[in-house]
Order: C-alpha cells, then structure tokens, then sequence
C-alpha cells in the first residue's frame, strides 16, 4: 500500500483510468443493449427490456461522469476528489453489474466473471481497505440476490428455461464467488503496491536529484558573479592605479630628462605634486590591503571582549573634533545607554566609525552639524549617523556601499578619496554580525545606520576561523 503522503502522486494516473475505464463502460452499455434485444430472439426472453434499462442506466451515469472529469481536467486533478468518483463509479457499476446478474442465470450468470475484473481494475485505482469493503458488501448483496430467488422474494431468470436453480452447488459457487472477489483484491494489491512504492521512491530520488541540481546551480551562478566582482574590481582597481603611476611618471621624466630643473620652482612643483599623487597611491593600496585584510578574515587584529562603542565614539569625537573645526562642521554626540558589544574587533570599528563620520563633515556644507546617536534596544545597538550635506543620488544608494564608487557630486564637492571606505566600514559592520545602511536624498543630507548585536559569540558562529589560524576556531581571540 502506497504511504499516504504520498497518494497525491497517483493523481493524474487515476484519472487516465478513469478516462480509459469510461470508454470500456460505453462498449458494456452497446453490449448491454444488442443483448437486450436479441435475447428474444435466441430464447432468452426475460433480458427484454431489463438489460435495456440497465444499458440506459450505465450510459446516462457514464455520460456524467464523462463531463465531471473533462472539468477536472481544465481544472487539475485533486486526488482525494477522483479517488470519491473512482469509488462512486464503482459503486453504480456494481449495481448495474448485480441486477444484470440477476437477469442473466443468477449464479449461473457468465456475468459474474465481471465482477472479478471489476475488484482488480478497482485495486488498482483504490486503497486497497476500501477494495476490501467493496468486495464484503458485493459479496453480501450477490448471496443476498442468490437467497431471494430461492425463497421466491423475487423471481428467477435462467439463460436456459430448461434448467432450474443449481441447488447445493449454487452455496458452493457463493462461496467460491466470495473467495474470489477477496482474493483478487489481495493478489492485485500484492503485486501493485510494489509498483506504487518503487514509484514513490523514484519520485524521491528525483526530487532529491532536482534540489541536488538546483543547489549546484546556485552555487555556479554565486561562482560567476564572485568572478564577475573579482574581475570589476582588479579592471577598477588597475585604473584607479595606473592614473597616479602615470602621472608621477611623466613628472620624473621631465625632471630626469633636463627639460626642467628640478630646482627651480616649477621643479619643485613637479616634484611636489608627484609626492601628492604617490601619497594618494599609498592610500589606495592601503586601503586595498585593509580591504583584503577584512574579507579573508587573517591578519587581523584579535577578537576583543566587553568592548566599549561609547567610549571608542567619544575618542573618536576628541579626534575628529579639529577635522570639524577646519571644514566649520559642529560634531553632535546624542547617546542614550551604554553599548557594551561581548566581543569585537576595536581597530576595525574605529574605522568603520571614523570612515562615517568624516565621510559626514566633507560632505556637509559650512557651518552645518553632524550628530551621532547611540541607542540599545532589545539585544542590539544602533548608530547613527546623520548630516545634512549634499546627500547621495538615489540611483546610487546602494552603489556606494561598493568599491570605488563615488557620487558624482561628491567628486565635485571634495576631489579627493579612493572610494573604497565605505566598501570597508561595511565589512567591518558585517563581520560583527551587524549591517551598514545608508538613508539619503541628494541635497538633503545622509544618515548611514549601523546595526549591531551585543551579545554576539564569534567562536560559535561560521566564520569562527577566520579569528585565527586556520584550524583554530579560538586563536585571536583574546580579554579586554
């Protein structure tokens, strides 16, 4: 017997039977009713018009049944609806097929061979329990149909007028009539339900090969666009290189070459301008190096526990506060509650923060404020970081959380930046469990949101080995 979670599966295969068995019923109702009619002539007179109505009977059910199932097929095929029309056919079959019986012999009928085929085809279609009541009750009402000839409730319609009831064989053909029925719905259930289980698990093998299959696909597309990323930021990264190299080069060369004395004063410029442009270099590269640093997860500084974000805000207030001074940006601290996250990496959250804010005072407009509010709630803290400078392009949003992305506004107000800060700070964000979101409208001003859990554990997490070395989940981690 098939597990009967899995029963839906067999849905559209009841339903072709259904189709199929439907097509069989109208060659009974042709048979039916050419019997009807030549009975009588043959020398079986009571078939007219008994198996006619019957054969109308058959075919005006048959026809119904017809309709329902051309529905159900625009429709679907809802299982345990066509296992309630399988069995209601069934049932009229058997009706049908027991008062054709009754008018064909009784137990002498050649008719009752269709009783058998009937309990197979319904095996196959049905849950064998209710096969098995199908067959007790058939059963049931043939003995029932057998003793009411006998006793002369109901009249007796032989094939052959010359031979009365068989008698005593006729409790013997009863029996094995019974016999018959129970035991084909056992032989066919023994043999179906195999078929019905290796099913079952072919559509589990297929369905595992399918996530299988689906999973790996996943993973390929991840693959790509990872390779995708690498080759953006290698192309990026080689042209945000190759501007300075080139211009530091023909700076030197100038120089080396005689065309200007280096020093005279417009070699001196040249000079100087090539160490402005070299020290740019070096803060890409380092910034480069940060980066990698954070998303291999090595080389970095040590988890730390019981960090203060308070206090590493209020140094970084004392800190910035000259920066401020000089662009006439006022710094507003605005914090409520104490944010003591159970581990961190203090050097990694300086720069996340400091990125931030300094990102807020360039970017605000002269004799603007930059206010920095801290909230705990529920487990987690909240930084905020808001100005009202000249905001971020809404198309760009999200793109500036990426390498080398800068707003074109932003390279207008202050030329100089590598634009990898941002893409830094959210990885430091990301690898405290946190996230980096920017709010901004252009003109308006920017708040960038920085969410953090408390009481995260970093050694029971995945990217516990990226605190030390490789196999050591707890190396790098160290006491405040």
């Amino acid at each position: 017997m098939a597990r009967a979670e899995f029963v839906y599966l067999f849905a559209p295969e009841l339903y072709e039977r259904l189709v199929w068995f439907g097509r069989l019923r109208w060659v009974a109702v042709i048979v039916l009713a050419v019997s009807s009619v030549l009975g009588p002539a043959v020398g079986v007179e009571d078939v007219w018009p008994a198996l006619f109505i019957v054969a109308v009977f058959v075919a005006a059910y048959n026809l119904y049944f017809t309709i329902v199932l051309g529905r159900r097929s625009r429709e679907g095929h809802p299982y345990e609806r066509l296992r309630a029309c399988a069995v209601r056919q069934m049932l009229l079959d058997l009706a049908a097929l027991l008062v054709t019986v009754h008018f064909t012999g009784g137990l002498q009928s050649p008719v009752l061979v269709f009783f058998v085929f009937h309990m197979a085809i319904g095996t196959i279609m049905l849950p064998t329990r209710v096969m098995y009541l199908i067959a007790g009750g058939t059963s049931l009402a043939v003995a029932a149909v057998y003793v009411s000839e006998a006793e002369g409730l109901i009249g007796f319609h032989p094939l052959d007028p010359a031979f009365g009831m068989c008698g005593r064989m006729c409790h013997v053909n009863m029996v094995a009539f019974a016999v018959a029925l129970v035991g084909i719905v056992y032989l066919t259930d023994s043999v179906t339900s195999r078929f019905k289980e290796r099913n079952i698990e072919l559509w589990e093998a297929t369905e595992a090969l399918r996530r299988r299959t689906a999973e790996l696909q996943e993973i390929l597309h991840q693959m790509e666009v990872v390779e995708e990323r690498k080759s953006h930021y290698m192309r990026i990264s080689a042209h945000q290189l190759r501007s300075p190299l080139a211009t530091v080069r023909t700076s030197l060369q100038v120089l080396t070459e005689g065309y200007v004395d280096p020093g005279s004063e417009r070699g001196r410029k040249l000079l100087a301008g090539a160490v402005e442009r070299v020290d740019g270099l070096l803060e890409i590269v380092n910034d480069l190096l940060e980066l990698a640093k954070m998303r291999e997860g090595r080389a970095r500084a040590p988890w730390t526990r019981e960090v203060n974000v308070n206090q590493l805000l209020a140094d970084l207030f004392d800190a910035l506060e000259p920066y401020a001074e000089d662009r006439g940006v006022r710094l507003v601290p605005d914090f409520e509650g104490v944010a003591i996250l159970d581990w961190g990496i203090p050097p990694d959250l300086v720069y996340a923060f400091e990125n931030l804010m300094q990102n807020a005072i360039k970017y605000s407009h002269r004799g603007g404020e930059v206010t920095v509010r801290l909230r705990v709630a529920d487990g987690t803290l909240t930084v905020r970081v808001e100005d009202h400078g000249i905001g971020i392009p809404e198309e760009l949003v999200e793109d500036v959380l990426l390498e080398f992305v800068r707003a074109p506004n932003a390279k207008k107000h202050a030329p100089e930046g590598t634009g990898l800060g941002l893409a830094i700070a959210r990885e430091a964000v990301e690898a405290h469990g946190g996230t980096l979101v920017l709010e901004s409208r252009e003109g308006e001003g920017t708040t960038a949101i920085v969410s953090l859990p408390l009481h995260r554990d970093p050694a029971t997490e995945n990217g516990a080995g990226s605190m030390g070395s490789e196999g050591d989940t707890s190396a790098g981690v160290t006491d405040a």
